[in-house]
């Protein structure tokens, strides 16, 4: 079909990137991701290199375009960028996420494994390896979108406290693997293989829980998360900055006996050295009298940097600045002749300084908290250093930036993909939603409705003890992707005399 119609072959490659999507939050629909996987594989071994490239690229845009496409919602719509910089900037985006999974079949097509027998070890391996690849690199890495995200909701999700989501990832593109060779081996004992290859995933059931990797520390607390809804388009006017004092003080109130209440990120617009002596000296007061610490996301003006910070109020005292901050969202990787592009989009969240990587942990009722803010969660491996000595996760953020998106969705995903590659309780703090109170085993115990005023309430279980991610994090991924490559290749070289493909 490549021969005699490659834009045909371009075009379902598109569309099978943009069904691909229907696999993540909010749709869920797993199956979809694997089948589409499968028949871009199909696509792929049918083509030369150069038109595998342009396959797995198209694959990649229609994929990202449809589930990143809320990048548009930010900068336009809130950040004040005009229509065409907004649309400009989500398809670069796409463009450049879309560039991993285009190599991950060029190098399977260039090796020449996407039929061959050590295809089954190279293939998922080359996919994973990009994967993590996108995960890091340029701008500190872009994992959104990871394969193994689809598994949230199913029991491969059993495999993420051992290998984390970008193993979950590997088992998903084995399983697409298998499905794509189970459709074209003619013969039988390949196709018995494929089917036994497909259906290992099942094998997860027997795994124990994320929660059993890990122990109780103590009984459980009290949490209180606050919703406060304030839209993004009135969160900066002036008018609305009583409103937020307000809203944040009442809710609060509605919060105690509660150890631990959890703001969002920048809940007030207002620095911390505008309120520390009135508004937060009565906030620090009331929390004290309470035995409780509270969590206050608010900006920080120090030494003429600003920073995006977590306050501890009350029973507990401290501060976190956020460390892995949003590139051209709150600071812009370009050179400084391009930095007047920063005026165009005119957002307060622009330049912010980064936070030290060596920061104490907050504490709220003697147990210490790993405290990330807005994306910071979707980096498993950044998470899990400071989640083993920490006894809680909290994610505090404001999706209020997307609006009725995908990405509120996607980012509660996240919450739930990093409770059970810690074995810990997520609790989760979001201006319009979705706070959630999460368990160690990824479970939504409590949540709020998208969009309302409320306050989270329930008991949190503190925990201790490390998970196998916690201890290796993505390191066995590497080692392993780099010698299942190698090893498929060598192997593919001695046993075959077929001269490689123009």
């Amino acid at each position: 079909m490549m021969a005699s119609r490659p834009w045909a072959a371009a075009a379902i490659a598109l569309v099978l990137g943009a069904i691909a999507t229907l696999g993540f939050a909010p749709h869920g629909q797993w199956y979809l991701t694997v089948i589409s996987l499968a028949l871009l594989f199909g696509l792929a071994a049918r083509a030369t290199r150069g038109r595998a490239l342009l396959i797995g690229g198209l694959f990649g845009l229609g994929h990202f375009l449809t589930g990143v496409y809320w990048i548009y919602i930010s900068t336009h719509v809130y950040g004040g960028a005009p229509q065409w910089l907004g649309a400009l900037l989500t398809l670069a985006l796409s463009a450049y996420l879309a560039a991993y999974p285009a190599l991950a079949l060029w190098l399977a097509a260039r090796l020449d494994l996407l039929r061959a027998p050590s295809g089954w070890a190279a293939v998922p391996a080359l996919w994973v390896l990009l994967e993590l690849a996108r995960a890091s690199l340029l701008w500190d890495g872009m994992p959104w979108l990871s394969l193994g995200e689809i598994a949230v909701d199913t029991p491969l999700a059993r495999l993420l406290p051992i290998a984390g989501v970008h193993g979950v990832s590997w088992v998903v593109a084995l399983a697409a693997y298998a499905l794509y060779r189970f459709a074209v081996e003619p013969a039988r004992a390949s196709r018995v293989v494929a089917a036994l290859v497909l259906l290992a995933p099942l094998a997860s059931f027997a795994l124990p829980r994320p929660s059993s990797w890990t122990q109780p520390a103590g009984e459980a607390i009290e949490v209180a998360l606050v919703q406060a809804n304030i839209r993004q388009d009135e969160k900066w006017l002036p008018a609305m900055r009583a409103e937020a004092l307000s809203r944040h003080w009442r809710l609060t109130q509605q919060a105690w006996p509660a150890a631990l209440v959890v703001w969002p990120e920048v809940a007030l617009t207002q620095p911390l050295h505008q309120l520390r002596d009135s508004y937060l000296a009565d906030l620090d007061r009331e929390a004290a009298e309470h035995q409780a610490t509270v969590l206050a996301g608010l900006l920080v003006i120090e030494d003429k940097a600003h920073y995006n910070s977590v306050i501890a109020l009350g029973a507990s005292q401290g501060r976190y600045d956020k460390r892995h901050l949003v590139p051209f969202g709150e600071y812009f990787p370009i050179p400084a002749f391009l930095r007047p592009i920063m005026d165009v989009l005119d957002t307060p969240y622009s330049d912010f300084a980064f936070g030290a990587d060596d920061q104490p942990l907050l504490t709220a009722a003697g147990h210490a908290l790993e405290t990330s803010i807005c994306f910071e969660d979707v980096f498993g491996d950044e998470i899990r250093v400071r989640a083993r000595e920490s006894a809680f996760l909290v994610n505090m953020t404001n999706d209020a930036w997307f609006a009725d998106s995908a990405a509120p969705h996607q980012h509660l995903a996240f919450s739930r993909l990093r409770a059970m590659e810690n074995g810990r309780w997520m609790l989760r703090a979001a201006n319009t939603g979705i706070s959630a109170l999460i368990d160690a085993d990824g479970n939504l115990v409590q949540r709020a409705r998208q969009f309302e005023m409320e306050v989270v309430r329930g008991a949190a279980e503190p925990r201790t003890g490390w998970t196998p991610y916690q201890r290796w994090g993505n390191a066995p991924l590497w080692a392993l992707g780099w010698v299942a490559t190698a090893g498929a290749v060598l192997w593919r070289r001695r046993n075959t005399a077929k001269p490689a493909r123009p």
